[in-house]
């Protein structure tokens, strides 16, 4: 794994466009951040006490460890994978945006998230524990739930006069089993623990869910895929503050199209095979999105993971 650095000054300078370009928020690096503290809290200087004593949390049981690192000059340390290479993502649009720190310095940023969250195992501090079980739930267990409710809530076929109740189960690649489910029991159980754990009401809502947040959402016959998506809408958004800016609204000009495409394989959301997703079908699709969403937001639906209202004052998430 490689350590990453970034000073916090330089984030909340990019912070209002990484937040409209990208929908980032401080949320995105609250792990990063609380380190800030974590790291301190047993050898505070005088000055860092009455800092900490100035950023209570909204209890007032403690000190807001988020605030603290934000009113701090400190760094923020991003864990990444080896394969992050800051040089060869710098120079994929480097001599296109000559003179434009902002959006260079913004790209990098947003490079080693994206790379910080393809690491599938990584050393969990006690602190983190909590937010990596809320990402599997989102990210794992949330839209296997969406699946499985889908199965048990389609309209069942019937064999006669009778509806079919019987349900097949097959587990690591063994032969399947088949349960009776008499009086659609066990059906009844999977349902209410679903309804706990997932919260939904109706077919059509998992269905909605799971197509849109999770990335069956097309344009036209393409599969959206959300993150490649995310970050050429947030590309070019930001390419529109720069000598880039294409002259007429919402039209998206070759020269960004080119710059987006080349960022997006030096960061490995454009696979070396894809010969698909060139400059043109990049160009396509942002005229697509431009003329029908107005945020990332809007089209993908991204930040809104949901959890079960259900499960209140649960102490798990599944």
């Amino acid at each position: 794994m490689l350590k990453v650095t970034f000073d916090i000054p330089t984030i909340q300078k990019l912070y209002p466009e990484l937040n409209r370009c990208f929908g980032f928020t401080y949320d995105d690096i609250s792990n990063e951040l609380t380190q800030v503290y974590t790291k301190k809290v047993f050898h505070l200087t005088p000055e860092e006490k009455e800092l900490a004593n100035q950023c209570k949390s909204n209890d007032d049981w403690g000190v807001d460890a988020v605030k603290f690192a934000l009113a701090t000059t400190e760094n923020i340390v991003v864990t990444v994978p080896d394969s992050f290479n800051p040089k060869t993502i710098m120079e994929s649009y480097v001599t296109k945006l000559y003179n434009e720190d902002f959006a260079s310095c913004a790209l990098i940023f947003m490079a080693a998230l994206l790379y910080r969250d393809r690491i599938t195992e990584v050393p969990i501090s006690e602190g983190e524990y909590d937010d990596m079980l809320y990402q599997q739930y989102i990210h794992e267990v949330r839209p296997d739930m969406l699946k499985l409710y889908i199965a048990l809530n389609q309209p069942k076929q019937k064999k006669g006069k009778d509806f079919i109740t019987d349900i097949k189960i097959t587990a690591g690649g063994n032969s399947p089993i088949a349960i009776n489910n008499k009086d659609s029991w066990f059906e009844n159980k999977l349902n209410e623990y679903l309804h706990q754990y997932l919260g939904v009401n109706s077919l059509e809502e998992a269905q909605d869910e799971l197509h849109f947040i999770y990335g069956d959402k097309k344009v036209g016959s393409k599969k959206i895929n959300p993150i490649q998506s995310l970050y050429i809408w947030g590309t070019y958004q930001l390419l529109q503050d720069t000598h880039l800016k294409s002259v007429k609204e919402k039209v998206p000009t070759r020269p960004q199209a080119n710059l987006i495409e080349s960022y997006l394989r030096a960061i490995e959301l454009i696979e070396a095979d894809d010969v698909d997703t060139d400059a043109n079908n990049i160009r396509s699709r942002l005229s697509y999105f431009l003329n029908r969403y107005d945020t990332a937001e809007a089209l993908l639906d991204y930040k809104t993971f949901k959890l079960s209202p259900y499960n209140i004052g649960g102490t798990k998430l599944w």
